[in-house]
């Protein structure tokens, strides 16, 4: 998964807090833990007596200043650089409602406690485009059409399209098929309910569940290459589930070619995760991504009311 470009050093988290009068006279330490997700009450301590931690209009702070309704809290988080691959983004459409990317693998929609810049929002604040946000998101290693609001004003609309399933969003995979379940010209149907696997370890792991999920498959052909043994798949889904497409057909016994959380079981992902250059982990894998591209994406335009369709060309694994 290519990930090599430009390298921005400077990488500054700013988190800014304007304290309610439901905190007046919370310290500032206990305040922190409170309002940002999976911060303990020491580390946040630490963080208010060695952090870059500012209380606006007071002038020095610590663990213990106690806060008054109306101050504003700012905290600046110095990360590591990253690389970003904005070289890599295709911009599909764009008008002034919105704007659809061909999204790398490797991009993120939405930053995480690690990655800030290399992701969708920020890419496109480095275009210049301050107020545009994605409506949806794609998972880190799927690549395809993603939709942007242009400007907040169309985000609600937008956002509102994807939670009605307005788009009619279809998909290209590479799946790992050696028995042949995958023949060209088939198609089939699969609908078992998912959710969290409550007996993995890993809290993201989807499996069988109670919430309602449909695949359609369609099959487009196979690979040249008989000991590859990958089947070439068009999906569409009905429902929007976390990882759905992956599960579904890691049901099947045909994961998703790379897929390192569906081929394996939850111990390979877990080694591969640790030890991602690990060369024996990576030979049971097909590709350094998994073989997910959103490949075409329709909807109905918010301001014109016509459908949009646009689709985002196949990336180099189908070659």
């Amino acid at each position: 998964m290519e990930t090599e470009g430009k390298l921005i050093e400077e990488n500054v988290r700013e988190r800014r807090f304007e304290v309610d009068n439901n905190f007046e006279g919370w310290r500032l330490d206990r305040y922190l833990a409170n309002r940002i997700e999976g911060l303990s009450r020491s580390k946040a301590g630490r963080i208010a007596r060695d952090g870059d931690v500012e209380v606006v209009p007071r002038r020095k702070v610590k663990a213990g200043t106690r806060l008054r309704d109306g101050d504003l809290v700012v905290i600046r988080e110095y990360l590591e650089p990253e690389r970003v691959q904005d070289h890599q983004v295709e911009t599909l459409y764009e008008d002034d409602a919105l704007l659809v990317l061909n999204k790398p693998a490797g991009m993120l929609t939405h930053e995480t406690a690690s990655v800030r810049l290399n992701t969708v929002k920020y890419y496109l604040r480095r275009r210049g485009l301050e107020e545009a946000e994605p409506v949806h998101r794609l998972d880190r290693e799927t690549s395809g059409a993603m939709v942007c609001a242009r400007t907040k004003e169309f985000a609600p609309a937008l956002c509102e399209l994807f939670a009605d399933g307005d788009p009619d969003k279809i998909y290209r995979a590479l799946v790992v098929d050696p028995k042949g379940r995958w023949q060209p010209g088939e198609t089939a149907r699969l609908d078992a309910p998912l959710g969290f696997d409550e007996e993995s370890p890993l809290p993201h792991r989807v499996w069988s569940g109670r919430l309602e999920a449909v695949t359609h498959v369609e099959v487009l052909g196979r690979s040249r290459d008989p000991g590859a043994s990958l089947a070439d798949l068009k999906i569409k889904i009905e429902t929007g589930r976390q990882h759905q497409i992956r599960v579904h057909l890691a049901m099947e016994e045909t994961p998703v070619a790379g897929d390192k959380l569906y081929s394996y079981g939850d111990e390979f992902f877990m080694a591969i995760t640790d030890h991602p250059s690990d060369e024996e982990l990576l030979s049971r894998l097909h590709f350094s991504r998994h073989a997910l591209h959103a490949w075409r994406i329709e909807l109905t335009h918010p301001v014109s009311g016509k459908r949009l369709r646009v689709e985002a060309s196949l990336p180099g694994l189908w070659e």
